[in-house]
Order: C-alpha cells, then sequence, then structure tokens
C-alpha cells in the first residue's frame, strides 16, 4: 500500500509496558488499538464524538472489515504516528486507510499499514435491536470537508 502525500488526520500514541509483551514488542493486535485511538481522535478534532446516547438510542461505528501488513516490530516506549485517509463515504459506511510510522525517527519508517470499513449504527438499549443508519447530516458535512470536494 502507497503512502500518500496527505493524510486527513495524523495521531501521535506512545507504545506503552501494556501493549507489549515481554520482549517489549507491541502485540500485533494493540496495532488496531492504535488506529481506533486515531480515528476517536479524528472524530473529536471534527467536534463530533464516536459514540452518542438519546435516551434508548445509541450510536456507533461497528467495523466491517479490517486489514493491517507488519512490516517492522514496534517497541516500548517508542512513539508512533497514525495516518488516516478516508478512502470511500457512503451512505451509512466510512472505509479508511491507515499508515503507522516511527514518529521519531528521521526517516519516519512505516511499521505497519491497512485499511478498515466501519459502518454507522443505532442501538436501542431497551430491545438492544442494532441497525444501521445514514451517517448523520452534520457530521456528513465535516468529512466531506476534510476529503475535498471531489471525494464522495
Amino acid at each position: 500500500m502507497d503512502v500518500p502525500a496527505q493524510f486527513h488526520f495524523q495521531h501521535r500514541r506512545l507504545v506503552e509496558f501494556a501493549d507489549t509483551d515481554l520482549a517489549g514488542i507491541m502485540h500485533f493486535a494493540n496495532m488496531f488499538r492504535f488506529v481506533e485511538s486515531a480515528e476517536h481522535a479524528f472524530f473529536r478534532s471534527l467536534g463530533h464524538p464516536v459514540h452518542t446516547a438519546h435516551g434508548a438510542e445509541h450510536e456507533g461505528w461497528p467495523r466491517l472489515e479490517v486489514s493491517c501488513k507488519y512490516l517492522k516490530p514496534a517497541r516500548f516506549e517508542q512513539t508512533l504516528e497514525i495516518g488516516l485517509r478516508i478512502e470511500e463515504l457512503r451512505t451509512t459506511s466510512l472505509r479508511y486507510s491507515f499508515w503507522i510510522f516511527e514518529a521519531n525517527d528521521r526517516d519516519r519508517a512505516l511499521i505497519a499499514s491497512g485499511s478498515f470499513s466501519t459502518i454507522h449504527v443505532e442501538l436501542n438499549s431497551g430491545t438492544q435491536a442494532i441497525r444501521k443508519t445514514p451517517i448523520p447530516p452534520a457530521l456528513r458535512a465535516s468529512l466531506e470537508a476534510v476529503m475535498g470536494p471531489s471525494k464522495t
């Protein structure tokens, strides 16, 4: 996966002891936690929460598909930079690409890259019914503004 010239959002995060194994190498599943952390920070930067609750209705973004190619280990106390790019904005879903770099490396060595798709849903906490729903208009407008006019 080629690294784009520009991301829609970038986020830094420190690899902590709990993220690693005994050798100080970050566990592969934690890459997804770091990417999710970047996604949540991205939503906050737009002024929109990832999870909302209105009475019995809760909105969220479960995953439809995730993939990751691991190129190099991340290690304890290393600062990573996660770049997100929205690849597709649909009525009820988003598809992102991501890249994870060594933040303190002059060459910005690429550690991992991948993609994930997510869908906007509502959960009725009374009935436990989950249904996909359109992305709220205000959030859609914010996402379209970040992407630029020709990317939707």
